[in-house]
């Protein structure tokens, strides 16, 4: 079939409308949260009678028993290599329960795999225990498995208890206040208006909800979100839930929420870590009569374990319903503006291109006709060409913006910040600062003199009264979780995190990401895959930097960060600036001097700032001004200092770097700066009653 040139055209048209909005619309891929911890609630009531009764599906490592520690380590194998980091274990003391846990706690701790109990509170038919049996039974798990270190997750063993909605707050307060000495105690209330009215004499929530629909249930997200917001405002751990499906007709339910081939777990998982939870809790690992099971099935095989493991461990396209983003003014919006532009383009082209073609032969004679024609063609032709030329400047316009972005050269800026006087700034300062959770401490290192003195520099740092904090890195030991920061950080220099500045050191990466220390402070601390930026107080314009080379593309002269901190620095002309990161670019303690900031260093010798504030080693240490190549230079050197003596314990020196000036180890300490309009004064304050060790001034250059 012969088809005209105009349908060609319209053809073309809309093929490329076609690829524009499918390019426009496709959504990009978004990691798995590295970090958070994954439990998976676990079931130890099994006998090989018991998968007689109200079941539908069987495990494919047979008709077990919850006695059979092979199963057990078959079990933990598996979890671990799916990303699961432990289970809550159903549990109330009886002598079966008790020797099954016993078992369990064996087999994890061979295995370095952490255990947290749900006791079961409520029994078969759903009636509520005596309130007598309960104490009874969480003092038993106090005294008899409290200590084991297979419940070493978070700051204390975690506990759970089942059905709380069923009791008075008046029998709550009876269970719990004699054991959150010792353990977390988590309620499992299903409203925001339920854990307000418990929320005192708890720790936090673990809502067990696994008969949802994701597909039908529109406030499903609303919802979680609403929980994970009152447990946090009240201050206390957020346990998320996610199911893979639930039936549990066969022991008298009467909903059923389909599997739809990983569809419900996968958008259960990606609600659930929307909810900003501390952990996730997977419900279940083999709650059979239910159907939440994701143990391998001989119906369902490995699949929920399969799409368990692509969720925890690897990329996960958020698919969840609820999710909108229609109003984000992204990359996507532009592009879009950038492709209707381009269509315009061939729209105006096709125009003129038709006109033409469809133009009849006038006769030899037909003089002023032919001209006649030539006139709008003409016209057609110079729209066509404008649009040319507007379409061309908006793609590079885009383009540019868009490497720009790429290249990590976004501004990074985040203002003036609020001081009570501009012209003398206050601000404290320190790194290294607070020790893990009691059951996590080496004793080699935290069991020194002086050491875990956090709550002491904390109170320190109240008497200089700071308009801003600077924390130099190390922020949580050990590894910077966000269960730690909640439970250690938070207690102490936590108090001044509405005014803090942080920068990220080498523990925060102990949680994959940082993402505990992106997590607990939020945009303060910047975006989370840079964790750098700048800002001005006062007179000065502080750059906080990223000394985790590796986690950020390097530090190198061209890598992202010092492409960005030269352009800072270009944008925010001051008379006086100061930078701050965690790894010394100079240092006569334990770890020495740092390479990998030496071109930092050169870009801010060479713009002329004044001072470096670092930690890592756990001292205190000042500096002579020094050049790019680290020798004096009293007129345009820079001053660095290394304070990192915020409290977690203290490093010895070794041989004094040429330009030191002067060095204080074995006392917890803060720096007290003081920024005016051309200089700045220090003083370095040490615990108990603020004795000052060092002090000084200097001129801005």
């Amino acid at each position: 079939m012969k088809r005209s040139p105009v349908a060609w055209c319209v053809a073309l048209l809309l093929s490329l409308c076609h690829l524009t909005l499918t390019a426009s619309a496709a959504l990009p891929e978004e990691e798995a949260t590295d970090g958070l911890p994954v439990l998976a609630y676990y079931y130890q009531w099994f006998t090989p009678k018991s998968w007689d009764r109200a079941k539908t599906d069987h495990p494919l490592a047979g008709r077990y028993s919850s006695d059979d520690t092979s199963i057990m380590k078959k079990h933990i194998a598996e979890a671990k290599s799916a990303g699961i980091n432990g289970f809550i274990v159903s549990w109330k003391s009886t002598p079966t329960n008790n020797r099954r846990l016993d078992a369990l706690i064996k087999v994890a701790r061979g295995t370095d795999f952490k255990l947290a109990i749900i006791y079961q509170g409520l029994d078969f038919y759903r009636e509520p225990l005596p309130v007598q049996r309960i104490a009874d039974d969480l003092d038993h798990f106090k005294r008899h498995y409290a200590s084991d270190p297979v419940f070493d997750l978070f700051a204390k063993p975690l506990m759970i208890w089942s059905g709380t909605w069923e009791f008075s707050a008046s029998d709550i307060e009876r269970v719990t206040t004699s054991v959150r000495d010792s353990a977390l105690v988590l309620a499992t209330e299903k409203s925001p208006q339920g854990y307000q009215r418990v929320a005192r004499y708890f720790d936090g929530n673990a809502y067990y909800w696994s008969s949802v629909d994701p597909q039908t249930n529109s406030r499903y997200q609303e919802r979680l979100n609403a929980m994970a917001s009152t447990v946090h405002k009240a201050g206390g751990l957020w346990i998320a839930p996610f199911a893979p499906g639930f039936d549990a007709r066969l022991v008298g339910g009467t909903r059923e929420v389909p599997r739809r081939d990983g569809d419900t777990l996968r958008t259960e998982y990606n609600a659930a870590v929307s909810s900003s939870p501390d952990a996730l809790g997977l419900i279940s690992w083999n709650e059979f009569s239910e159907n939440t099971h994701v143990e391998p099935s001989k119906r369902y095989g490995n699949s929920a374990l399969v799409e368990l493991t692509n969720l925890v461990r690897g990329p996960s396209v958020r698919t969840s319903p609820m999710t909108d983003n229609s109003d984000d003014p992204g990359t996507e919006g532009v592009l879009s503006v950038g492709a209707a532009l381009v269509i315009l383009l061939l729209l105006a082209a096709a125009v003129p291109i038709y006109a033409r073609i469809r133009q009849p032969r006038a006769p030899a004679a037909a003089g002023p006709r032919r001209r006649a024609w030539q006139f709008p063609r003409r016209t057609l032709l110079l729209v066509a060409m404008v649009a040319a030329l507007g379409s061309l400047v908006t793609v590079s316009v885009v383009y540019f913006v868009s490497r720009t972005h790429d290249a990590g050269a976004t501004a990074l800026y985040i203002g003036a910040q609020p001081v009570r006087d501009p012209g003398s700034v206050l601000s404290g300062a320190a790194g290294d600062i607070t020790c893990p959770p009691s059951r996590k401490r080496n004793t080699e290192e935290f069991g020194k003199t002086n050491a875990c003195g956090m709550d002491d520099t904390a109170k320190l740092l109240g008497t200089i009264h700071p308009d801003a904090v600077l924390t130099l890195g190390d922020h949580q030991y050990p590894s910077g979780s966000l269960i730690d920061f909640e439970a250690m950080y938070a207690k102490s220099w936590g108090a001044y995190r509405d005014i803090t500045f942080p920068v990220p050191g080498n523990h925060e990466y102990g949680t994959p990401g940082a993402r505990g220390y992106f997590t607990y402070f939020g945009a303060r601390a910047g975006e989370p895959d840079k964790g750098y930026y700048s800002y001005d107080l006062g007179a000065w314009h502080l750059v906080a930097l990223n000394s985790e080379c590796d986690e950020i593309g390097g530090c190198g002269d061209s890598d992202p960060q010092a492409t960005w901190l030269r352009q800072d620095l270009a944008d925010h002309p001051r008379k006086c600036v100061l930078a701050y990161w965690h790894r010394p670019r100079f240092s006569s303690g334990t770890h020495g001097n740092s390479l990998d900031q030496d071109a930092l260093w050169r870009i801010l010798v060479a713009a002329r700032a004044e001072v470096v504030l670092t930690g890592h080693d756990h001292d205190y240490e000042r500096f002579v001004p020094m050049n790019a190549d680290g020798r004096a230079e009293s007129k345009k050197g820079m001053t660095q200092f290394v304070v990192g003596t915020g409290g977690a314990s203290h490093y010895r020196f070794h041989d004094p770097e040429p330009t030191s000036a002067a060095r204080s180890t074995g006392r917890n300490g803060v720096l007290r700066l003081q920024l005016t309009t051309e200089a700045f004064a220090w003083q370095f304050l040490t615990t108990p009653d603020g004795e000052i060790l060092d002090s000084g001034n200097t001129q801005c250059h």
